[in-house]
């Protein structure tokens, strides 16, 4: 004999509720009755809020651009403000020019160039860089040294006014080749703030070219003034 078997059943909501627990005042024991009630669940109710629609920005105003052809001439009026503009551009360029410092230039060349450059034009603001043979160091009062300086074979003699504080001259012999750098504070007298030893004699060539085209460019600037 099989006896039948019930199907289980799944736990409903009412086997799963809590019990009420109370204590018995006779003695004094926990006991349970009944079940708690519970609320009933309700869904929560849907508020909708009504959103306004944004805005749209209003389009672009429609604008035709004026085709003209390249060959065809300006009007007047675009002709004067053109040149306008033009003259005030040269003019921002001539006050910016015109400021202290703004005008200074380096010229580079040996003794003799030098010397016939800045007797022809005493006024411009130059840094020199200037390139002889040393013929001897006249030594002075306070660290004060005067180099005597000449192209390789003949020509005018330079005297680079030079103050040697750290005894930097003391490795110059007389004969070499050096380059003095500083600014002119009288006819043949250059205020000297660098002495440097240059080997060989390969840097001659390219200095008469660069003495050339310099003397060229400062004769057609002196011209357009």
């Amino acid at each position: 004999m099989f006896a039948k078997v019930k199907p289980r059943t799944q736990p409903t909501n009412t086997q799963l509720r809590q019990t009420k627990l109370y204590v018995s005042q006779k003695d004094n024991k926990l006991k349970y009755e009944g079940f708690v009630k519970e609320a009933p669940q309700r869904r929560p109710k849907m508020e909708f809020v009504y959103m306004p629609a944004p805005r749209s920005l209003p389009p672009p105003p429609k604008t035709v651009l004026e085709k003209s052809s390249p060959s065809a001439p300006l009007p007047p009026n675009k002709i004067e403000e053109k040149t306008c503009q033009e003259k005030d551009k040269t003019d921002n360029l001539d006050d910016f020019m015109s400021k202290s410092g703004r005008d200074m230039i380096n010229l580079i060349g040996r003794v003799d160039f030098c010397l016939k450059t800045h007797k022809l034009y005493p006024k411009l603001n130059v840094i020199w860089n200037v390139y002889g043979k040393l013929l001897r160091i006249v030594k002075g009062k306070r660290c004060e040294n005067t180099l005597l300086v000449r192209n390789e074979n003949s020509g005018p003699v330079l005297q680079g006014i030079y103050f040697d504080f750290e005894g930097e001259l003391e490795s110059l012999k007389t004969g070499v080749f050096v380059e003095l750098v500083g600014r002119f504070i009288g006819n043949n007298r250059l205020k000297t703030f660098k002495v440097s030893e240059v080997s060989g004699t390969k840097w001659q060539q390219p200095l008469t070219l660069i003495e050339n085209k310099t003397s060229y460019n400062l004769m057609q600037n002196n011209k357009n003034k």
